[in-house]
C-alpha cells in the first residue's frame, strides 16, 4: 500500500473504533434510562397505594366514631369514603402502569360496593367496619407490601445494571485506548519510522558517504523516494570521482608545468605561505626551503618572502599586476642577480588565491645594464656641456642680442630653444636614472613635514595652473607625522606627477595634492580630473620610455618609481577613462604627531 492508503486505513480504523464505543455507551445509557423510568413508576405506584391506605385507615376511624356521634360522624365517614375511592382509582392506574400483575381493581370495586350499599340502606356502621372495611384494609396492606417488594426488585436490578454498565464502559474504554495506541503505533511504524530512516540516510549521503544506500524494498511512495535518493547518490559518486580525477589531472599538469620551467618558481598562498617549489628553486634555496620558517632562514629567503608580501599587498591595493624586484643572491662562490616577478592567482570571482613567483637569473643582463647606466651617465654629462652652449646661443638669438631676426627666423629659433630645453630635461632625467642605477646617487633621508612638501610643490606650479585655468589645491593635516625622505627626491617626484596632471587636465579642471596617514606610513596623492589612462597601459606605466604621452621624456614615471622605492616607499596608480587619474606613493613615518588640524589651500 502507498503512504496515502496506509494513512487512510489507520484513520478509518480509528473512526470505526470510536463509533463502536459510542454505540455501546448509547445503548447502555438507554437501558439505564428505561430502568430509571420503571423505578419512578414504581415510586408513583407505592405513593398512590400508601395514600389510599392512609385514607382507608382514616375511613375506618370515622366509621368507629359513628356510633358515638351519630349523623355528623356518618357524613364525615361518607366524605372520607368518597375520597378513599378517589385515591383507590389513582392507585389502580399507577399500579397498572407499574405492573399489570398487581390488580387493585377488585379492591376498588369492593370498596365502591360497600360505599354504595351503606349510603342506600343506611345500615349500621359497626357491622360494616367489622365485616368489609377490615377485610379491605387487610387485602390492601398485602397489596402494598407486594408492590413495595416489586419496587425493591426493580431498584436492585437498576443498581446491578449500573454496575455492569460501569464495568462494560471501563472495559470498552480500556480496549479502545489499547486499540488506538496499537493503531497509532502501527501508523508510526509504517509512516514515521521509514521517513525518519530515509531522512537519516539522506543526511548520511549529504555528509559525503556516497556509498550508503537507503534500504526500502517496498514499491510504495517511500520506495520511490528511496530509489531516487539511491540514484542521486550514484550520480554524485560518479560526479565526484570524475571531478576528483579531473582535479588530480589538473594538479599533475600544474606540477609538470611548474617543474618544467628552467627558472626557480615559488608558489605561495594569499598569506605568503609557501605551497610549492620546482626543482630549480629547491636547488637554489635547498630542499628544506618548502617550509616557510626554513625558507626564512635560508640565505636570501627572508628577502624573497618580503618581496612576495610586498607584491601581493600592492596587487590588492593597486592594479593587481605583478611588480618586478631585483634580488642579489650568492650561489657557491659567485654573486648572481635575480629578477623576482610575482603574478597573482585569482579565481573566477576575482578573489586572490595566491601568487606565483619567478626568479629570473639576470646576472649578465644586470652587468650590461650597469654598463649601460654608466655609459648613459657619462654620455649625459658629456652632452650637457655642448647642449648648454647651444641653449645659450639660442637664448642670445631669441632675445635679440645678436641682432634683429625676421619673424620666420624668430619662430625657428624659439622652436629650437624649446626642443633644446626638452632635450636638457631628457638628459637630466637620464643622468638621474643612471645615478640611481649605478648607486652614485646617495639620498639624504631627513624628517620632512608632509604639508610643507606639498605646499612647496604647489607654489612652484600655481602660476602655470592659473594660466591654464586649472584649480591647484593642497589638502592635508597640519600636524601629520613627519616622513623620512630626501627633499630633492620628493621635489623631483612631485614635479613629474604635477607636470603630467597639468599636461592632461583640461581648463576648469582640478588637481589635488593630498597627504594622509596609513598606519606606519604617510600616503601622498596627486589627483586630477583629466581624461584618464587606458587600462592596457596601466600595467607598464612606470617602465622606462612608457610615459603617459608623447609630450614628456618617457622617463618621468620610471624616475618616480625608482625614487620612491629608494626611500623605502611604494607607488601605485588608479585611473578610469573620463574620470581622471590618481598617483599615490607612501613613505615611512619618521616622527609621531600629537594633535590633528586639517589645512586646505588652493
Amino acid at each position: 500500500m502507498s503512504l496515502y492508503q496506509r494513512l487512510m486505513t489507520g484513520c478509518l480504523l480509528l473512526i470505526v473504533l470510536v463509533t463502536s464505543v459510542s454505540f455501546l455507551v448509547r445503548a447502555s445509557f438507554v437501558q439505564i434510562a428505561s430502568l430509571e423510568s420503571q423505578v419512578r413508576t414504581a415510586e408513583h405506584a407505592v405513593a398512590a397505594l400508601e395514600t389510599a391506605q392512609a385514607s382507608l385507615a382514616q375511613e375506618e376511624i370515622f366509621a368507629a366514631q359513628t356510633s358515638l356521634e351519630g349523623e355528623v360522624a356518618f357524613r364525615r365517614f361518607v366524605d372520607q369514603a368518597h375520597q378513599t375511592q378517589t385515591f383507590l382509582a389513582a392507585a389502580v392506574q399507577s399500579t397498572h402502569a407499574f405492573d399489570a400483575s398487581v390488580n387493585v381493581q377488585p379492591l376498588y370495586d369492593r370498596h365502591a360496593h360497600v360505599l354504595g350499599h351503606t349510603t342506600l340502606t343506611s345500615m349500621r356502621l359497626e357491622n360494616l367496619r367489622d365485616r368489609d372495611l377490615v377485610r379491605i384494609q387487610q387485602d390492601f396492606s398485602a397489596l402494598v407490601d407486594q408492590v413495595r417488594a416489586k419496587r425493591h426488585e426493580v431498584v436492585s436490578h437498576l443498581h446491578e445494571q449500573e454496575d455492569g454498565l460501569r464495568t462494560r464502559l471501563i472495559t470498552a474504554c480500556g480496549i479502545s485506548i489499547f486499540l488506538a495506541i496499537l493503531i497509532s503505533g502501527l501508523m508510526v511504524a509504517s509512516l514515521i519510522l521509514p521517513l525518519r530512516r530515509t531522512a537519516q540516510s539522506a543526511r548520511q549521503i549529504g555528509g559525503g558517504d556516497l556509498t550508503h544506500r537507503v534500504e526500502w524494498r517496498s514499491g510504495d511512495d517511500l520506495g520511490a523516494i528511496a530509489a531516487e535518493i539511491n540514484r542521486m547518490a550514484v550520480r554524485l559518486r560518479d560526479l565526484r570521482e570524475t571531478e576528483a580525477g579531473r582535479r588530480q589531472m589538473d594538479q599533475q599538469l600544474s606540477d609538470a608545468v611548474v617543474h618544467s620551467i628552467f627558472e626557480p618558481v615559488i608558489v605561495t598562498d594569499a598569506k605568503g605561505h609557501v605551497l610549492k617549489l620546482n626543482r630549480s628553486a629547491q636547488q637554489l634555496l635547498g630542499e628544506a626551503s618548502s617550509d616557510r620558517n626554513a625558507l626564512a632562514n635560508t640565505p636570501g629567503g627572508d628577502r624573497i618572502l618580503q618581496a612576495i608580501r610586498n607584491a601581493v599587498s600592492m596587487q590588492r591595493a593597486a592594479t593587481g599586476e605583478g611588480e618586478a624586484a631585483l634580488l642579489p643572491m650568492r650561489t657557491g662562490q659567485a654573486e648572481h642577480s635575480y629578477r623576482l616577478r610575482t603574478t597573482p592567482i585569482r579565481d573566477d570571482r576575482g578573489r586572490l588565491l595566491g601568487a606565483v613567483t619567478l626568479l629570473e637569473d639576470i646576472t649578465e643582463m644586470a652587468a650590461v645594464d650597469r654598463f649601460k647606466s654608466r655609459f648613459l651617465m657619462v654620455a649625459s654629462q658629456k652632452l650637457r656641456d655642448p647642449l648648454q652652449r647651444l641653449r645659450l646661443s639660442l637664448y642670445t638669438l631669441t632675445r635679440g642680442f645678436a641682432g634683429p631676426l625676421q619673424p620666420l627666423q624668430m619662430d625657428i629659433a624659439r622652436n629650437g630653444e624649446e626642443e633644446a630645453e626638452r632635450l636638457d630635461d631628457l638628459m637630466a632625467d637620464l643622468l638621474e636614472v643612471a645615478e640611481l642605477d649605478t648607486g652614485d646617487r646617495e639620498l639624504q633621508l631627513r624628517a620632512l613635514r608632509p604639508l610643507d612638501v606639498l605646499q612647496d610643490a604647489s607654489s612652484r606650479y600655481r602660476a602655470e595652473a592659473q594660466d591654464k585655468k586649472i584649480r591647484l589645491c593642497v589638502k592635508a593635516y597640519e600636524d601629520l607625522p613627519h616622513v623620512a625622505g630626501d627633499r630633492r627626491a620628493l621635489r623631483s617626484i612631485l614635479d613629474n606627477l604635477i607636470q603630467n596632471s597639468l599636461r592632461y587636465t583640461p581648463p576648469e579642471g582640478e588637481i589635488r595634492l593630498e597627504a594622509t596617514e596609513l598606519r606606519d606610513r604617510v600616503q601622498f596623492a596627486v589627483t586630477d580630473t583629466g581624461r584618464g589612462i587606458e587600462p592596457e597601459r596601466l600595467s607598464g606605466i612606470f617602465g622606462r620610455f612608457s610615459g603617459t604621452g608623447a609630450a614628456g621624456t618617457g622617463l618621468g614615471l620610471a624616475l618616480v618609481r625608482r625614487l620612491v622605492e629608494a626611500q623605502n616607499g611604494e607607488v601605485a596608480v588608479e585611473s578610469r577613462l573620463g574620470h581622471g587619474t590618481t598617483f599615490r606613493f607612501t613613505l615611512p613615518i619618521a616622527a609621531v604627531r600629537t594633535g590633528r588640524h586639517p589645512v586646505e589651500a588652493g
